[in-house]
């Protein structure tokens, strides 16, 4: 098959740092490999997008691929597509018209991106076309930063932790659904703290951001005299709750600050003062006082 030419996928005209989510649209990928590197002459065996603009699934697109080389030992058991399921199936190029119309100025978003951008753009040089140049973002360190205290973050303990019910099967359409969906939960956890943005989306400082943006909310509900609704993310067992608390000045501390590692209050929940690290609350708004 004689390589394609064809001119870059542009970037996304609309998506600048100060774009909105809501704005966006996003490419959301996950490969399944034959190897662990494209470097050393892996290739794609099946290729999942699911297409989002404003929160919907607008287009979702999934096949296997012939790779053209063998599936490794160790890529077959964690993925279990055989060579006999490959027979049959499109090579790269003959599917390229469909995955450069579905990541045409889109944000590309994939959990541990660099490992699915190295056998995309990969395979776009192989079949004669031009890198992407599409901005990306990994949900991978979202998840590290928006979910502390956990020693690891694979996807499927991510997507078990925020409740969602798809399971992760290393299938290239079901995990990038499932990639999908753990983002929209993390930009509606950003939405709570109003970071709103693609920048918000990428950029390093994000935990000392929602650290001070979590302790002016505080410090905002301790002045007013209101509650506060929480979901709260458990350091001892991991589980995540919701609770209404009205925050108080904790310890020997006057008064909080938007730099307190700890929220103190009475949790109508448990009916009993408790105290909530600030790490820790995924979201958190302003509630009258009193209210249950």
């Amino acid at each position: 098959m004689t390589p394609r030419r064809t001119s870059p996928l542009p970037s996304p005209g609309t998506g600048t740092d100060e774009t909105e989510f809501d704005l966006l649209d996003i490419a959301v990928v996950d490969l399944e490999t034959t190897g662990l590197s494209a470097d050393r002459g892996d290739r794609v065996c099946e290729i999942g997008i699911v297409r989002i603009r404003g929160g919907a699934v607008m287009e979702t697109f999934g096949t296997l691929v012939d790779p053209t080389v063998p599936v490794s030992a160790g890529a077959y058991s964690v993925n279990g597509i055989s060579p006999a399921m490959l027979v049959g199936a499109p090579l790269f190029g003959e599917v390229m018209p469909r995955v450069e119309a579905l990541l045409r100025n889109a944000i590309l978003v994939a959990y541990n991106a660099p490992f699915d951008m190295s056998f995309l753009r990969s395979e776009f040089r192989l079949n004669g076309t031009p890198v992407l140049t599409n901005p990306v973002v990994d949900v991978l360190p979202l998840a590290r930063q928006l979910l502390p205290g956990r020693q690891r973050y694979p996807q499927s303990s991510v997507a078990a932790l925020l409740r969602i019910s798809s399971p992760v099967s290393h299938r290239a359409l079901e995990d990038a659904m499932v990639t999908a969906k753990i983002l929209m939960h993390f930009l509606s956890m950003l939405r709570a703290y109003d970071m709103r943005t693609l920048g918000d989306l990428r950029r390093g400082d994000l935990r000392d951001s929602l650290r001070a943006r979590r302790g002016e909310k505080i410090e905002s509900a301790l002045a007013s005299g209101e509650d506060l609704w929480i979901r709260y993310l458990s350091p001892a067992d991991g589980e995540i709750t919701q609770r209404i608390v009205t925050p108080a000045a904790g310890g020997s501390a006057p008064s909080f600050t938007p730099s307190s590692s700890e929220l103190h209050g009475f949790c109508h929940i448990l009916q009993a003062r408790r105290t909530f690290r600030t790490d820790y609350i995924l979201d958190i708004r302003p509630v009258s006082a009193g209210r249950i």
